[in-house]
């Protein structure tokens, strides 16, 4: 594993992701019913009994037979970082750009299957080093150009180039794409798209080859995730600043005016688009500042779907809104880091999660979720679900823990999170267990999104524990524990280290198969349930609202609405 930093997906919202973090796709996929060629990594094969099993292949969630295409529909999100796909970092710009682009692969919203996209099928060496992608010839990008292989070159090596500076650049080191990690880690002295990676080569028009370093039977997920989106060239560089605001996609739906910051996102049904067309005539991504005003603007009837509803709402909205009121697990995690620098003893952080009172959390604040005693959730492939043995709730074995390991600076602590998302209740709840449970002072704080982004990749490091969310871009367990916790991650936020867990997760990104990597990921579970790198607090579960104007209204076990499938006015 290279020095380079590399970072995943974060989560704003804790009730808007669970099961699958919409990261990687499930969205476009619905737009393509091609059956995945025989080299997609899809696992049906169910785990040990302390392991969750893996989900099962699923057709993709389509269109109903009878729906009606037309109308105008509004969705909630918080306002993202970018939807430019070389640089979505986070859970509200993903929801965006997976529907402006579409990758070589997309996943099937239900079970996680990969699908082709772009690419019509695939194929791999016997090592698995070598991967050739056809890709389909009737695909176009918004302004009506044919995307072909070089589109796939430009846009992966703008991802690499250290000039871009994405947040999300780590995809293609993971992947082990030859010359990526060189690349990134370069002086950063050329232009965009200057340096090609050389691990990825346009044979023609009509042919992708991906070069690996080493075998990686993981890459056709991978490569779901936006970053890997094909971008045309010459748009791009006439005026990137523009490109940012309003990008040129291939995708089920295109931007009708540039990006309204903390106002809407507004797109239309690309009528041009290769696969299944989308039903709403436009979409509007409706940007707010809480879950409390989404929540508002859907009781009024202004905004139809909203994903994310306080927690102090669920119980009243189960009964106002009836089967409009949606709930679905989803693939993603909520956890309270440590970091190291601040918590280098073993014994404080073992004794934080036993002074948490995680049960009560779960239970009475975020409304009948369950506490995880683990790191990855159960939806995933090779999820050790008892991996963490400090995980339970013992204040006066934790008192003693702590003291005895001499406490912290001072005797105070501030847990950091971000505002407006519903964490407020439940970060007060661990900051009073702390208080009461090891005899310290524990206030909380909070900053909206955006700055709570610069806030944890700052220049400055982070001391304080801090709150976020994960969901996975792709369904995997390494989706979690690689970038969370391999020493080289530029989304391992705590800073811990363990040479064990690294060669762990190293060896089972070069497996073979996915199901040979599982042995190795289930070893790393264990070693950070030994070491708590995080406090975990909960596996995902999202509940969404819509008003009646609107039906066929879905959301996947990625953590996104199929807003191209959702029915207006039926």
């Amino acid at each position: 594993m290279s020095s380079t930093k590399f970072r995943w997906r974060l989560l704003a919202v804790l009730a808007v992701f669970t099961l699958v973090a919409a990261a990687c796709g499930d969205d476009d996929d619905a737009a393509t019913t091609t059956a995945a060629p025989a080299t997609t990594a899809a696992t049906t094969t169910a785990a040990p009994a302390t392991t969750a099993g893996a989900t099962t292949t699923a057709p993709p969630v389509t269109q109903p037979p009878e729906a009606v295409g037309g109308g105008d529909l509004s969705v909630y999100i918080a306002e993202p970082p970018f939807i430019d796909p070389q640089l979505v970092q986070d859970s509200e710009g993903f929801e965006v750009a997976r529907t402006l682009f579409d990758g070589l692969t997309l996943y099937s919203p239900a079970g996680g299957a990969v699908i082709p996209g772009v690419a019509s099928d695939w194929s791999a060496n016997d090592d698995k080093t070598v991967w050739t992608f056809n890709l389909r010839d009737d695909v176009t990008f918004t302004n009506g150009r044919q995307v072909v292989a070089e589109d796939f070159v430009y846009g992966w090596s703008r991802a690499a180039d250290p000039d871009l500076a994405s947040r999300v650049s780590y995809h293609g080191e993971i992947a082990g794409i030859v010359g990526w990690a060189e690349i990134n880690g370069g002086d950063g002295t050329g232009t965009v798209g200057d340096e090609l990676v050389p691990g990825i080569v346009a044979v023609d028009d009509t042919t992708l080859e991906v070069t690996l370093e080493a075998s990686n039977a993981l890459l056709p997920k991978i490569l779901a995730h936006p970053v890997f989106s094909p971008v045309p060239k010459e748009v791009v560089e006439a005026d990137p600043d523009a490109w940012r605001e309003m990008p040129v996609g291939n995708g089920p739906y295109q931007m009708t005016r540039e990006w309204e910051h903390d106002v809407g996102i507004f797109t239309e049904r690309n009528e041009d688009y290769y696969g299944e067309l989308g039903l709403p005539d436009t979409v509007e991504w409706r940007i707010l500042s809480t879950q409390d005003a989404a929540f508002q603007q859907v009781q009024d009837g202004t905004l139809d779907v909203m994903f994310g509803v306080p927690d102090e709402q669920v119980d009243g909205a189960r009964v106002e809104f009836g089967d409009r009121f949606l709930e679905q697990s989803t693939g993603s995690f909520t956890y309270v880091g440590l970091p190291a620098i601040a918590f280098d003893n073993v014994d404080i952080r073992r004794a934080l999660v036993m002074a948490t009172d995680r049960e009560a959390i779960a239970e009475r604040i975020l409304v009948g979720r369950t506490a995880a005693n683990g790191f990855v959730p159960p939806v995933a492939n090779g999820a050790v679900l008892d991996a963490c043995p400090w995980c339970r709730y013992a204040p006066e074995e934790a008192k003693t823990m702590f003291d005895a390991a001499g406490g912290v600076p001072g005797d105070a602590l501030t847990i950091r999170f971000n505002s407006g998302a519903g964490h407020e209740e439940w970060v007060e709840a661990v900051a009073n267990d702390w208080t009461r449970n090891l005899g310290i002072t524990v206030s909380f704080e909070g900053l909206e999104w955006a700055a709570y982004l610069d806030f944890l990749f700052g220049d400055d490091p982070v001391t304080d524990p801090f709150r976020l969310g994960w969901g996975w871009d792709y369904p995997s367990a390494y989706n979690f524990l690689g970038p969370l916790y391999h020493s080289d991650s530029g989304d391992n936020l705590t800073g811990f280290s363990d040479a064990d867990l690294d060669a762990a997760l190293d060896a089972a990104i070069i497996a073979e198969t996915e199901e040979e990597g599982i042995p190795f990921l289930e070893e790393a579970q264990r070693i950070a349930g030994d070491q708590i790198p995080v406090i975990p607090i909960v596996f995902g579960l999202a509940r969404g609202v819509h008003t009646e104007r609107v039906s066929n209204v879905v959301y996947t076990d990625f953590g996104f609405t199929l807003v191209e499938n959702v029915v207006v006015g039926g």
